[in-house]
């Protein structure tokens, strides 16, 4: 059944794509559902730093699960509450680190855990009332309580930036060991920033103006307008995002689309009526996106891009 449903939406997205155009260079070749328990809804998966897993949470946030490309099997990594709303893999794919939230007498407690993907064993390394959400900048958990940030890594190597989420609603970096946090808008509030594979630019989106590309000391702003949830392709060469449309209080499509960093080209990458892709995520490692869908599905997208 699951293998007449994969074909079945193979065909579906064959006659469905939108052909990039001889100037527009990257198109989507196949697409794939992932064979996950029907039983929850699935949400915001992302790809281990190597590529070989995705890892996603359950609608309610509450545990994280690992699926495997290459034995095609998924695994639950924790079922700690909220942990799901803000986790991150090393990138040796050894460790996952995540923010624990729980509520006792209407008091919320947080506790960042980092937690061995092999053993299995989490380690609690902070806890507090307000910690942000944990990022590994190389071996090294990053996470911040109140105004201080803890364990920034002095880098050496390239790239010498990193950027390791928000906070207080500004992109925050890691300097070569120097916490920064960069607001290329001013006054601006910013979710989704990323560092581009050549660590050079920054894609974010500010929560009133849209999606925007700029240096990593903030030159060369570059506006792209509504494009939620931007996510760059290994190449650099495009930012993947989605177009949802609502009517103000229901979703009424999504499709996944790419635009060039200076905002000059754009490519339809999906155009069906009967699957609504949100939350893309390029992997690091090869020519693929995931994303989901409103209705709790998780999808692995394959795409090409040709030169010029």
């Amino acid at each position: 059944m699951k293998k007449s449903l994969s074909v079945f939406l193979r065909l579906v997205f064959s006659c469905c794509l939108v052909i990039a155009s001889a100037v527009a260079q990257i198109k989507v070749v196949s697409v794939e559902q992932l064979p996950l328990e029907s039983s929850r809804a699935w949400t915001r998966p992302q790809f281990s730093p190597n590529g070989q897993a995705v890892y996603f949470t359950s609608s309610d946030f509450d545990g994280i699960w690992e699926y495997s490309l290459a034995t095609k099997s998924a695994r639950q990594i924790t079922s700690d509450p909220k942990s799901g709303t803000a986790f991150s893999v090393s990138t040796d794919g050894k460790q996952i680190t995540y923010r624990k939230t729980t509520t006792i007498n209407r008091r919320r407690k947080q506790e960042i855990v980092v937690q061995n993907l092999a053993e299995g064993k989490p380690s609690v390394v902070a806890s507090g009332s307000d910690l942000s959400a944990p990022m590994f900048d190389e071996s090294k958990v990053v996470y911040s309580s109140g105004s201080r940030t803890y364990n920034l890594l002095k880098k050496s190597s390239s790239p010498a930036v990193a950027v390791l989420g928000t906070e207080n609603t500004k992109i925050l970096l890691n300097e070569g060991g120097r916490k920064v946090l960069l607001d290329p808008l001013t006054d601006g509030h910013y979710v989704w920033p990323s560092l581009s594979p050549d660590g050079k630019r920054i894609v974010a989106y500010e929560m009133d103006r849209g999606a925007i590309v700029c240096n990593v000391d903030g030159s060369n702003l570059v506006k792209l307008g509504k494009r939620a949830a931007p996510s760059w392709t290994r190449s650099g060469k495009w930012i993947v995002y989605m177009e949802d449309l609502d009517d103000g209080h229901k979703l009424l499509s999504s499709e996944i689309v790419a635009v060039s960093p200076n905002g000059k080209e754009t490519v339809r990458l999906t155009a069906t009526t009967d699957i609504m892709e949100m939350n893309p995520r390029c992997s690091l490692t090869e020519d693929k996106i995931v994303c989901d869908s409103p209705d709790g599905k998780i999808y692995l997208l394959t795409y090409s891009e040709e030169s010029k």
